[in-house]
């Protein structure tokens, strides 16, 4: 029986969903490889009990997506005995004689397996659970497990409006043996290596095939940008001030080092995943990586770890890549930029840590860096309290500030719903997070030189949202947003460098702490759009159903998770493990709607 994505539906609700969105329609034409999201590893999400159960990590895998993590660091292990790719770091003996128990054993280092002996329990629907030394491990918990939750995902998530792109890293291991299950793993000989079909490439490309971006499409896309990333519409188009263009004398541009844009991948190619390998054991030393390489992306082609160290309240001492003195992303190397180590958080003041923890990972995405999640939170999983990797995934959200936009839950039928609160504003006196605040209040306005990433000037006087989009900015500038965290970081310091009878935060007056941004939602409530005040929603043939349908998305949730529970009582009762994870799918038949893309 495969996996299925499978999230508690109770961590969706609609002002998540609206942030998420916006957040990845204004960096959509911003090239992947400078856009931070929050990574995490699964050994830590997932198994840092060393329970490696096909239910749970199903569970757990699943909650990580819907949470909004975008990047996995997937520890798989060759397991000789089985032929096969597993999480288990422990390979289950094939010969051993199972001694089955009623209740879980408590992991510990045992020799039983050496004795041709080997404890297990069974779960309600008789799958075993073997216990391995330190570890608990199902035996059909492999990397095809991972495939199906992410087939099943992409399924699910299939409408412009909550598709996004997954970056999965994989570190390849050798399975230890069970008769020393805390003992390295022996070199695997020519004859134990994966045959061509048991390729890494081969087990993602058999499923996945329909959603992978491929190495190869990234150079065929980069030897002739006139055939590629310039023939979609102009939406999709990846700005080319972040990377290196080279045109020929016919016209003909190409780039060594470009990479497309999220609209671009997800929209005009419809792919959804990016793959590649991260460490690679010596024990493995013979297998074929190159073999992989129309599949798989080489080792940490798509990562850049770097180093931080962070003061007690969570800002960077070192590794920030906010260079106040740099216009151009040539000088900031944030490419693929990611943290390399995040502090282990497993404290007893829970509320006091989290805090600290989510501070930091502001201010990592702030500065440019994809915050890596290697540890497990209170030493629980995340298919057992959610809600503490959710906080880590939304601290990393760099644009709005807690609790914005204000109308992602609109109030009213349609056509009694307020038209305030529907335009964006950077405010001061939050760090440079934003706001949603009345459109018709005067402001001065963020005024983008040229498409430069990182220079920015204010217009010269305060208008409306509509005038400011109309005259406000200067020549050789215009009124915009910034589509990243770091350009935001670069335009809030410009900010706070300014004149202070101009803007200061220190003050009672929001109109000198808050800033109109070229974003707003005055045509429909949720859909969040540049352009100006007269840009349509263009997600919808009635974009009243888009209002509708994003409030009512934390309430169908409850609803449906209720029926479901019921359901699943009663299957249990009635049916046998197949028909009970068959009802479970029922849970993911939404789709969630916010902004345009």
């Amino acid at each position: 029986m495969g996996l299925s994505y499978d999230p508690d539906a109770s961590l969706v609700n609609s002002t998540w969903v609206a942030v998420l969105l916006s957040e990845r329609d204004v960096a959509g034409q911003i090239p992947i490889n400078f856009v931070a999201v929050p990574a995490v590893s699964l050994t830590a999400a997932c198994f840092g009990n060393n329970i490696y159960y096909d239910n749970s990590a199903q569970k757990c895998i699943s909650n990580l997506l819907v949470i909004g993590y975008r990047r996995f660091l997937v520890d798989i292990y060759w397991s000789v005995e089985q032929r096969n790719w597993t999480f288990c770091p422990v390979a289950i003996p094939q010969s051993a004689r199972v001694v089955t128990v009623s209740t879980t054993p408590s992991p510990t280092a045992t020799a039983s397996a050496a004795t041709g002996t080997v404890t297990a329990v069974a779960d309600s629907s008789g799958s075993l659970l073997y216990e391995l030394g330190p570890y608990l491990c199902s035996d059909d918990l492999d990397l095809s497990g991972l495939v199906d939750i992410f087939l099943d995902h992409f399924k699910v998530t299939n409408s412009q409006w909550n598709v996004y792109t997954s970056f999965i890293t994989l570190n390849l291991h050798v399975a230890s043996s069970a008769a020393s299950p805390d003992q390295p793993a022996a070199s695997v000989t020519s004859e134990q290596l994966p045959s061509p079909s048991e390729y890494m490439s081969s087990l993602f490309d058999a499923r996945l095939s329909a959603y992978i971006y491929r190495p190869s499409q990234l150079a065929k896309d980069r030897r002739n940008l006139n055939e590629s990333w310039y023939e979609v519409d102009d939406g999709y188009k990846p700005i080319t001030e972040y990377f290196t263009v080279h045109e020929e004398a016919d016209g003909k541009q190409s780039t060594p080092d470009g990479w497309p844009s999220s609209k671009y991948v997800q929209l005009a190619q419809e792919r959804r995943l990016f793959l590649e390998y991260g460490s690679v054991d010596p024990q493995l030393g013979s297998y074929d990586l190159i073999a992989d390489n129309d599949v798989i992306f080489p080792p940490h082609y798509l990562t850049t770890a770097v180093s931080i160290s962070a003061a007690d309240d969570g800002s960077l001492t070192s590794g920030c890549l906010y260079d106040p003195g740099a216009t151009s992303v040539s000088q900031v190397n944030s490419s693929w930029a990611e943290s390399s180590s995040i502090p282990i958080i497993n404290g007893s003041n829970e509320t006091k840590t989290l805090r600290e923890l989510s501070d930091l990972i502001v201010n990592l995405t702030v500065c440019g860096l994809s915050p890596m999640l290697n540890s497990t939170l209170f030493n629980k999983t995340a298919d057992e309290d959610a809600k503490s990797y959710q906080n880590i995934s939304m601290s990393a959200s760099w644009a709005w500030a807690i609790g914005e936009p204000r109308d992602a839950s609109p109030s009213g039928t349609d056509e009694d719903l307020p038209k305030i609160d529907r335009c964006a504003v950077m405010d001061l006196s939050l760090g440079g997070h934003w706001r949603a605040t009345n459109c018709s209040e005067e402001r001065y306005a963020a005024c983008r030189v040229g498409n430069h990433p990182f220079t920015w000037t204010l217009s010269s006087q305060s208008y409306t949202y509509s005038d400011a989009y109309d005259h406000a900015c200067p020549e050789n500038t215009s009124f915009s947003i910034p589509r990243t965290g770091l350009e935001n970081t670069y335009l809030y310091h410009y900010l706070l460098d300014g004149p202070k009878d101009i803007l200061d935060p220190t003050t009672t007056d929001p109109a000198k702490y808050e800033v109109w941004l070229d974003f707003n939602s005055q045509d429909v409530a949720s859909c969040w759009v540049t352009g100006g005040p007269d840009t349509s929603c263009p997600y919808v043939a009635d974009p009243h159903q888009l209002e509708r349908r994003t409030v009512l998305v934390a309430a169908i949730a409850g609803i449906v998770i209720c029926i479901i529970t019921a359901l699943t009582l009663f299957v249990k009762c009635n049916a046998n493990r197949r028909n009970s994870r068959r009802g479970k799918r029922v849970i993911q038949g939404w789709e969630y709607e916010g902004v345009p893309s």
